[in-house]
């Protein structure tokens, strides 16, 4: 049976995404005084984010076994970055007794948005280069999806923004809109592109989701919508090692299995 888990605890709630390289860290509860971080980590997530998350903890008096629960933004995003956080969250849940919850960056991204937008909200990240990550919503209150994640090219992208033009009002957010600006203004000219202060969730919005999500001590599964490039490129990777490609297939899943 799978664990539908259970609301979070009454302690301060520690959230971390990791899915840009703009590293968030977020502790407090919804309608409270809160801690909220962001800074570059140039790669070194994994070097930065444990001391980080220490000194934030420190800084609000808050032991890590104190805390409500442990909320992480799965994705889509930076596939090292995804990685470097969950293996964070899953570590302190279990060396803390903590259990955590994975939250969705697109609907986090919609929610920021849907402050200020009314109408139709398309979520757009950077993928890479030429691809995004896209999710439409409805924005009258609480963003509703009105289709699923998908990664696109920027072409297909710019098809789903004009089809979501003739819906009503349409708002763009996310750092994915600003680099293709042109293509999707060309698509529905009259879109609203919001500024780089909505490229990251809110932090109140990043609180709110992490205490109605529903938390346990299972691993949280990342959300990735296309392959990784060294996937894409595993069998000249594997030639650079003297593998074979069905050695080095084996290596990752042996690498990549499901933790018990």
């Amino acid at each position: 049976m799978v664990d539908a888990g259970s609301p979070p605890g009454a302690g301060p709630l520690l959230v971390i995404d990791g899915v840009t390289p703009q590293l968030g860290i977020t502790l407090g509860r919804p309608g409270e005084a809160f801690l909220h971080r962001r800074a570059a980590t140039s790669g070194s997530s994994a070097e930065t984010l444990v001391p980080r998350i220490a000194d934030m903890l420190a800084e609000a008096g808050v032991a890590p076994a104190a805390l409500g629960g442990i909320a992480c933004v799965r994705g889509p995003g930076s596939f090292t970055g995804i990685r470097v956080a969950l293996a964070t969250v899953l570590g302190l849940s279990r060396g803390c007794g903590v259990p955590m919850a994975g939250l969705d960056y697109l609907p986090l991204l919609a929610a920021t948005a849907a402050r200020q937008a009314t109408g139709v909200v398309v979520a757009i990240t950077y993928a890479r280069t030429g691809q995004v990550y896209l999710q439409t919503f409805l924005a009258d209150g609480e963003p509703l999806p009105m289709g699923p994640p998908v990664a696109l090219t920027v072409a297909a992208a710019a098809v789903a923004v004009a089809d979501a033009a003739a819906v009503g009002p349409l708002w763009l957010v996310g750092e994915g809109a600003q680099r293709s600006r042109d293509a999707f203004l060309a698509a529905a000219s009259l879109a609203t592109i919001l500024g780089p202060e909505t490229h990251d969730p809110a932090p109140e919005i990043l609180l709110a989701a992490a205490a109605r999500a529903r938390y346990s001590h299972t691993p949280i599964e990342p959300l990735y919508l296309r392959p990784c490039d060294a996937e894409e490129n595993l069998a000249a990777f594997a030639a650079l090692r003297g593998l074979s490609p069905s050695e080095a297939e084996a290596r990752v899943r042996d690498a990549t299995s499901t933790l018990a």
